[in-house]
């Protein structure tokens, strides 16, 4: 992961269940799926929002052993189009940023950043970053017009645990998988339905590592001063380009 300037996305948005191919037969708890209805709607119904995550991320060596890389991320949204978030750890360090049409990528330990447009909506801007720096971005979910549709996308089986503790909390603890991926979702189990724990196992890759995040200190607010979302990279940083995005496939007969 060192070897690319911008390869810091695995820790610093991880808050999205990330969809898989559908297409077999669903079962679906009806509690589990109260509960994530009632996630998908409390995140919904936010107009902005600050949380910190601390998150282990498995990497699996090639000779098979799964090695823990540890981060911390501090992540401020504003909807429809804010998003920043500031990440340190293991292997990264360094900050996106979204504000409007504008997205932003610094790695510290590179001193490198690129600068693209992006639609102007959080989701959507999340999926262009993604595709243009090829890489696994979560966040996306919990961020979409739909929440609930975003986050049962693909999923073949939800179920209610039981009951948990996260950081000395209560909370309701669920399991959902996917055909490539297994989830574990741990809401608060008080007032408010905030997310507190994430784990995600990715059944396709070697080794199938997991990755688990646990978030503390939600704060809802009405909004965020201006500046929060300006970007100026630092002055001895350098703009990296990023390859031109693929062309459309060229519109053709329907067969």
């Amino acid at each position: 992961m060192r070897k690319h300037a911008l390869l810091v996305a695995t820790a610093l948005l991880c808050l999205a269940f990330l969809s898989g191919p559908a297409g077999a037969a669903t079962t679906i708890d009806p509690k589990a799926d109260a509960l994530l209805r009632a996630v998908a709607a409390h995140m919904q119904s936010l107009s902005a929002f600050s949380v910190t995550e601390k998150s282990l991320v498995d990497r699996v060596f090639p000779n098979g052993q799964k090695v823990a890389f540890f981060h911390k991320t501090a992540i401020k949204v504003a909807r429809p189009d804010k998003l920043r978030a500031e990440a340190v750890g293991d292997d990264i360090s360094g900050v996106w940023n979204q504000n409007g049409t504008a997205f932003q990528v610094y790695d510290a330990t590179s001193k490198a950043y690129v600068a693209f447009d992006v639609p102007p909506r959080l989701a959507a801007a999340l999926d262009m970053a993604m595709a243009r720096l090829r890489l696994v971005g979560p966040m996306i979910d919990l961020l979409a017009d739909d929440p609930y549709k975003s986050m049962m996308d693909g999923v073949l089986e939800a179920v209610y645990v039981g009951e948990s503790e996260v950081g000395g909390k209560p909370c309701h603890h669920l399991a959902l998988r996917q055909l490539t991926r297994d989830f574990e979702l741990w809401v608060d189990a008080g007032k408010t339905p905030w997310p507190l724990r994430l784990a995600v196992t990715d059944k396709t890759l070697h080794g199938n590592p997991r990755t688990l995040v646990e978030y503390a200190d939600w704060k809802a607010v009405s909004h965020f001063p201006a500046k929060t979302f300006a970007f100026t990279p630092p002055s001895d940083a350098v703009r990296v380009k990023l390859a031109a995005p693929a062309p459309a496939p060229a519109a053709g007969p329907k067969p």
